[in-house]
C-alpha cells in the first residue's frame, strides 16, 4: 500500500528535467566538457516552510539535483512535500514547519522549520532563507551548518562554515540540524563511463589540436612542451595567481549584512 502511494505521489512531485549538454538556442557550444549525461529527474522540494502544520517523515530519497538527501514529508492538512533531510532524522519522526510555535508543550528537534527569532541561541541550522518569503538559499549542500550566535530585536547573525558572519532579518526561515549525507565529498568516481553519465566529457589536450583551435596544436608527430603554457585563449594560466585583489579584500572582511 505504501509504495502504490509513492508511486501515485511521483506523477505530482515530480517532472522530467531535459539537458542541454552546454549548447545555447542555436544549437552552439558556449560551455566546453558537457555531454548530455543520464536522463534525470527533478523533484519538487518545499524551501518556504510556511505551513504551521506537524508532518511525519515517510521514507528517504536520493535526488540527482542535490548532493544531501531528500526526505518525504506527510503533514496533519494532508499536504505531502519533499524536503532536505537533515543529520540524525529517523522514518516515522514528527516534525513541525512554520511560523507559530509553543515550546511548553514539545521540544524543538533536529528536522524542526522556525524563523530565527524562535531558534534557540547557538543552535546548528541549515536550509536558512537570505530574505523573508523568498525560499531557502543558504547552506543546502551535504554536510554544511551554521551557528546561531547573536539576536536582537529585527536581525539575527549567523556563523557559517566559510568563517563569514551574516545579519539576516529575524523572521526568514531555517530548519535544525546539519544536513545528511556528509560523507558525499569521499565518492569515487571509479571510471570514465559514470562521468558520462553525470554530463562530463572528457577534454583533448592542447597539443593534439589543430593550430586553428589551440596555440600549442600543429605540427608533425608530437611536439616539445611549450616554454610558456597557454589556454585556448592565448592567456597564461600556470604559475600565475587566478585570484583577483578583490577577492583577497572581500576574504579579509568576513562580514555580510543583508
Amino acid at each position: 500500500m505504501l509504495y502504490y502511494f509513492f508511486n501515485n505521489l511521483k506523477k505530482k512531485l515530480i517532472k522530467g528535467l531535459a539537458s542541454k549538454g552546454g549548447r545555447n538556442k542555436k544549437g552552439r557550444i558556449c560551455i566546453r566538457g558537457r555531454g548530455k549525461g543520464n536522463k534525470t529527474l527533478y523533484r519538487y522540494i518545499d524551501f518556504y516552510k510556511r505551513l504551521n502544520q506537524f508532518g511525519k517523515l515517510l521514507h528517504f530519497f536520493y535526488d540527482t539535483n542535490r548532493s544531501s538527501k531528500i526526505v518525504l514529508i506527510l503533514y496533519n492538512n494532508g499536504l505531502c512535500c519533499y524536503s532536505i533531510l537533515q543529520k540524525n532524522v529517523k522514518v516515522n519522526s514528527y516534525i513541525y514547519s512554520g511560523t507559530f510555535f509553543n515550546y511548553k508543550k514539545i521540544k524543538v528537534t533536529n528536522g524542526f522549520s522556525l524563523p530565527l527569532n524562535l531558534m534557540p541561541l547557538f543552535s546548528i541550522l541549515s536550509n536558512i532563507e537570505l530574505l523573508p518569503f523568498q525560499g531557502s538559499k543558504l547552506v543546502r549542500a551535504a554536510g554544511l551548518s551554521s551557528i546561531l550566535i547573536s539576536k536582537d530585536i529585527t536581525n539575527a547573525y549567523l556563523k557559517l562554515n566559510s568563517g563569514w558572519t551574516y545579519k539576516l532579518n529575524n523572521l526568514c526561515i531555517s530548519t535544525l540540524g546539519t544536513n545528511s549525507n556528509r560523507l558525499y565529498n569521499n565518492e569515487i568516481i571509479r571510471k570514465g563511463g559514470k562521468n558520462r553519465g553525470l554530463g562530463f566529457k572528457s577534454k583533448v589536450r592542447g597539443v593534439a589540436k589543430n593550430p586553428c583551435d589551440h596555440p600549442h596544436g600543429g605540427g608533425n608527430g608530437k611536439r616539445a612542451k611549450p616554454c610558456q603554457p597557454v589556454n585556448a585563449w592565448n592567456t597564461v594560466f600556470k604559475w600565475k595567481p587566478t585570484n583577483s585583489k578583490l577577492y583577497y579584500k572581500l576574504k579579509k572582511r568576513k562580514f555580510k549584512a543583508i
